[in-house]
């Protein structure tokens, strides 16, 4: 992310970010609609397919990343390049090619480097669980072989634009920037914990193609004030020392709270979506249970707050 105005946090003993700018990444924000209604998956897969298939690749990213023993922000990342490879491509049977090609992508770029026999390896265990598979099986070749050329394709169609803008920089510096100083005060921790689940909250919704209509200032400003209304009814609306001014962080971050009250909304109308043709079969529970719901003046009232 840019920076402009670094100054000295001399109580924090380092430096911090005064001011964030958007980041740069307007190619890859599409409108609502151009998932919605306009997704090169749509001649395939209604909406709600789309999105139960994307939450099954996420849950195999997760598997697979565990499996390699990844951090998270490896995994952040190759969810962002699939979510971003697929508003270019429609899904097709080799989704789960994709997915490792996109874990691959993103070990390099992270300095978590894991060959392609290993990862290849590892998806044909996700999912062929009841066969015994090694390196002279034929579906071991053919998961390799897909992975190299699925890297190449998704190099191709992401134009080689792979610079990402996650939220973990991000939950730093804000921790920085409100924390009073280092030591475990009461108030530090509840900061850094509100930091944490609003990470966390990004990296379940990243299931949902939220990543390519919103950029990461807006989507982590509009998560953190979901989190602070978890907060304030755990906390207590009268906890002094619970403060965190979130219209100082909107500011830092340099983003609108009208736009973060879209984002919120369309957050919700996904996970709306992802069960409207059969309720009954209900899909990304995770993320529902996590992102609250709040009326406009709610949201309002924290984001000024």
């Amino acid at each position: 992310m840019s920076k402009e105005n670094l100054e000295p946090n001399k109580k924090n003993g380092g430096q911090i970010r005064e001011h964030y700018t958007v980041p740069d990444d307007n190619t890859w924000l599409f409108s609502e609609d151009s998932f919605i209604k306009y997704s090169p998956s749509r001649k395939q897969l209604t909406v709600t397919q789309e999105l139960k298939t994307r939450e099954s690749l996420h849950d195999f990213v997760i598997r697979l990343g565990s499996g390699l023993k990844l951090d998270s922000r490896t995994i952040l990342a190759a969810t962002v390049y699939i979510n971003r490879f697929y508003m270019r491509m429609p899904i097709t049977t080799s989704k789960y090619y994709v997915a490792c090609a996109a874990i691959a992508i993103s070990c390099k770029l992270n300095d978590n480097y894991r060959p392609p026999d290993k990862i290849a390896m590892a998806g044909c265990v996700i999912k062929n669980p009841n066969k015994k598979i090694d390196e002279q099986s034929d579906v071991f070749w053919s998961w390799r072989d897909q992975l190299l050329y699925r890297e190449e394709l998704i190099l191709k169609h992401l134009n080689f634009d792979l610079n990402l803008h996650l939220p973990y920089s991000i939950r730093d510096d804000l921790s920085r920037l409100l924390c009073q100083d280092n030591s475990a005060t009461e108030q530090n921790t509840k900061v850094a914990e509100i930091l944490k689940n609003t990470v966390s909250l990004i990296e379940v919704l990243s299931s949902l193609p939220i990543s390519v209509a919103y950029d990461i200032n807006t989507l982590f400003a509009s998560m953190l004030i979901v989190v602070m209304f978890e907060a304030k009814e755990r906390f207590g609306t009268d906890d002094n020392k619970l403060q965190i001014s979130i219209k100082s962080v909107t500011s830092f971050l340099h983003v609108d709270p009208n736009i973060c009250f879209k984002c919120y909304q369309y957050s919700l109308k996904l996970l709306k979506l992802c069960n409207s043709e059969d309720p009954k079969l209900a899909s990304h529970k995770n993320a529902s249970r996590k992102l609250r719901h709040m009326d406009h003046k709610t949201f309002f009232d924290l984001a000024n707050s």
